[in-house]
């Protein structure tokens, strides 16, 4: 359910990104996008609207009114207002999103964390995140403030500072994530603890893998199986599944060796395995893949959106990406946007899309001509 990436792509031609939208649409005819009517009735006129003209070799979502974006002809990260205009000059060698009123951002080899008027107020001087190594893959809040923290990483440790650049645990960990209900997972060599906020171990490094706490408990892997953990560390539901992520309004997706289903606190099934793919819920829908294809549940299992896409993100501000037309292997296809009726609110016309967030969505035209449209 991955959408592919590219990079850079210089264009010659003097059009719009929404002027090339038009043009797709012109040259694919009745292949194109006139397969695919606009027929939700919920969708504003602005829906799918273009932020201006401006275009990107990347970008990132939205995130507290900012997006970190790399413009065409500039030699580096910069950010965006909601009226797509660039109000932090593109001047730096990586950027990271905005958290609670800071980003990192990289100069000289360095990060440090500047203001929304684009002010260093915490210098350059920690070091760039590693590649990833024989860990398992798993997302990371590290270089992003929560609760008032971020893990740094400093003469290849990580720890924690606040908001003044001051340390406030010191960096000895070999990975570390953001802080969530005042615990944040940890590694030490190759297993995963959780400290709390003062860095007193809650747990001492034992798990193979640890996600962040969500509405109370945390996933995590001990040996080949995943269970989760309360807020004391202990198993609320003993490691009995492949797989499993994080809870979301209320319900996990979780791993057998009959599929993917769903499972409350308790750990009782509440949509029995028989999915290939989940996605978490959101909105009161979970996009799913059945059959080789993707479509959306409600909360007691039931189809509100029947699978017929070819990839599916989750929902957010009423809509979800959806990718048709891919080939044989699953490669290609055109990413839209619809309702939860199905029905279509922005036609298929983009390469790769990322979910709405802060009423924005990046959409890119083939390679990096990247730009947001709004809700």
């Amino acid at each position: 359910m991955a959408a592919k990436r590219g990079r850079r792509w210089i264009r010659r031609w003097g059009l719009s990104l929404g002027g090339m939208v038009l043009l797709g649409c012109m040259m694919l005819g009745a292949v194109g996008c006139d397969r695919y009517p606009i027929r939700a009735k919920d969708i504003t006129p602005q829906t799918g609207q273009l932020l201006g003209d401006r275009w990107f070799y990347s970008a990132h979502s939205f995130r507290e009114g900012l997006a970190q974006v790399e413009p065409v002809f500039h030699q580096g990260y910069g950010y965006i207002n909601h009226q797509g205009n660039l109000v932090i000059p593109a001047e730096f060698d990586l950027a990271q999103d905005f958290s609670e009123g800071l980003a990192a951002v990289m100069k000289e080899g360095l990060y440090g964390f500047i203001d929304p008027s684009g002010e260093m107020v915490i210098e350059p001087q920690f070091q760039r995140k590693p590649l990833p190594g024989p860990q398992p893959i798993r997302a990371m809040a590290d270089y992003q403030f929560q609760q008032g923290m971020a893990s740094v990483r400093h003469n290849d440790r990580w720890g924690y500072i606040n908001r003044d650049g001051r340390w406030v645990i010191l960096p000895q960990f070999d990975a570390a994530d953001g802080f969530v209900d005042d615990r944040a997972a940890v590694l030490v060599g190759d297993r995963w603890g959780i400290i709390d906020r003062t860095g007193q171990w809650i747990v001492s490094p034992q798990f193979m893998n640890i996600r962040s706490f969500q509405e109370g408990v945390a996933a995590a892997q001990d040996g080949d199986r995943w269970g989760f953990l309360d807020r004391t560390g202990n198993w609320v539901i003993p490691p009995q599944y492949r797989l499993a992520w994080s809870f979301a309004e209320g319900l996990a997706a979780v791993e057998t060796e009959k599929g993917w289903g769903y499972i409350d606190t308790t750990g009782a099934w509440r949509i029995a395995p028989r999915f290939f793919w989940t996605l978490a819920f959101s909105d009161g829908i979970a996009g799913v893949e059945s059959n080789y294809k993707s479509g959306y549940i409600n909360k007691t299992g039931e189809w509100v959106v029947q699978p017929k896409f070819d990839s599916a993100l989750e929902f957010r501000l009423g809509v979800a990406a959806v990718r048709v037309d891919a080939d044989e292997r699953g490669f290609g296809g055109r990413w839209g946007f619809i309702d939860r009726q199905g029905r279509w609110a922005i036609r298929p016309s983009y390469g790769d899309v990322y979910s709405f967030s802060d009423g924005f969505a990046r959409v890119c035209l083939g390679g990096d001509r990247c730009g947001f449209i709004y809700r």
